[in-house]
Formats: C-alpha cells, structure tokens, sequence
C-alpha cells in the first residue's frame, strides 16, 4: 500500500527508467500530463485527492525526469504500454485515468489497449483523434519557435492556452508555466509530438464499456470543445462538463471546479473514497 506522504521515484519500466509521483491509500487514480509537460502539472489536484485516494503522477517517456525514447516517434499506445508496466511494478491492478490535452490521447490508448485495467476515465480538454485544426495549432507554435525564438513561443502558446482574464489576472500561475516550458527536453518530447499526428480512435470509441467523463474549456483554442460531445455521442453513457471562461489548461484555471466534478463523477461510479 502507498504512503500517504508524497513519494517521488524512480522505475525501470520497459527497459527504461520512468520518474513518477506516489501520494495517499485506497483506489488509484493515474494523472497523465500533456505534449511538454510533466508530473507538476497536477500540483493542484494531487493535495485534493491524495486525501482520498491513491495518486500516481508519471512523467511520461521523454518528459520530465524520465528517459528519452530512443525512437524518433512515440505514439500515444506506446505510452498506454509505459503506464501499465508502471501500474504493474506498483503492484496495482485497476486505476482511473484523468489525461489532459495530449495525455488524453494516452488514455484513450490505455483504456481501449488494456481495458481490464481501467476503472474510468476522464478525458480533459483533449479529443479522439488530432485533425487539421490541432495540427495548425502546433504547426504555428513550432513557426514562431523557429523564426522569433523561445520567448516569442512561450508568449504565443500561453496566450493560446489561458484565457486572457486568467492571464491578466494569475501571474504567478503564468509565470511557472513558463519557467517549466524553457527547461524542456525538446528532444525527448519531439518523438511524441510526431506520434500523436496519427492519432485517431473516433471508430474504437464504441468499444468503451467504462464510465467516461469528457470536461473542457469553453474558450479553449486549442482543441475545440466539440470534440468533448463527439465523445458523448459516441460512447453510451459518457459524460461532458463544461467550463465557460475556461481556457485548455482547465485544472490550473479552474481547480476546485475540475477537482470536484472528477470527483463527482468517480464517487457516482462506484470509486470508494478513502
């Protein structure tokens, strides 16, 4: 059984070391940051939730404090693969998965590869599948990158992710933002970012037969809250929430309301709170 202190370590995983967060007793609850994040990116649920549950916050391949691929693409089943060796050294045997943007991919992947393993999932800000309109968005940040420079990006991409209410009104939520992005490994990252252009499982979604939450931003720019009611119409029973003036990085913007809609939502499906 975890501790209910956090703990942070490592794991050999797939012949390769994987960095991950271990907080709180009971039922587990598996965050999976985004494209260019890291385990910190759930500072702000895993105090609300390690109270009530087991959380496991993984850096995923390339991200973070875990080893680069050694591959030049890495797709979203890779990384399905990555966390269930994870939950498997943990000596767990089911888990609920919240993914975010590009970590949502990942637990599509999870849940459709090894569905014997997931309990339910929460699909946050993120889509079945990336189409045009995701890719220009990377596309344009990858543009002013190249030709302006890292804060010339960071100033694009934080604009595109926050509303402009929170990014006038949270500095300091900001500013970390951007501090963590400049200590990137672009090139442990890259593999997944041209993984994920292939992604696309709109067809396999019927395949679900666990409790599915898809919550999203109204005001995100960068995947579009249509896709949160495409995965409702596609998967019997799933859920949408959906945040006004919210932007794509929900729980940062909105925590409390995103903490207690997952919560909600799990209590309401059988998850047993500690």
């Amino acid at each position: 059984m975890a501790l209910k202190e956090k703990v942070m370590a490592d794991a050999t995983v797939n012949g390769f070391k994987m960095h991950y967060g271990d907080q709180g007793q009971g039922e587990t609850l598996l965050f999976l940051h985004g494209l260019g994040g890291n385990s910190s990116e759930w500072d702000l649920q895993v105090p609300f939730f390690s109270r009530r549950f087991r959380v496991v916050t993984p850096d995923l391949r390339g991200h973070g404090q875990t080893d680069p691929p050694t591959t030049d693409t890495y797709t979203p089943f890779d990384h399905a693969k990555d966390v269930t060796a994870l939950l498997d050294h943990l000596g767990i045997d089911k888990a609920w998965i919240v993914g975010l943007s590009a970590g949502g991919f990942d637990t599509l992947a999870t849940a459709l590869t090894y569905p014997d393993r997931v309990r339910g999932i929460v699909l946050a800000a993120t889509s079945p599948y990336v189409d045009k309109d995701i890719v220009a968005v990377g596309n344009r940040w990858i543009e002013i990158f190249q030709k302006q420079g890292m804060d010339a990006y960071l100033d694009r991409v934080v604009k595109d992710i926050f509303t402009l209410d929170f990014f006038l009104a949270h500095k300091e939520e900001v500013d970390k933002f951007i501090e963590s992005q400049k200590h990137r490994n672009l090139k442990g990252i890259a593999p997944s970012g041209r993984g994920n252009l292939g992604f696309d499982v709109r067809h396999e979604l019927v395949k679900l037969k666990i409790p599915v939450l898809a919550i999203h931003g109204l005001n995100d720019r960068v995947v579009d809250p249509a896709y949160a009611r495409r995965v409702r119409q596609a998967v019997v029973g799933a859920e949408v929430k959906l945040l006004p003036d919210t932007g794509h990085i929900i729980n940062v913007e909105k925590p409390e309301e995103f903490n207690a809609t997952i919560l909600d939502f799990m209590v309401r499906h059988g998850a047993q709170a500690h």
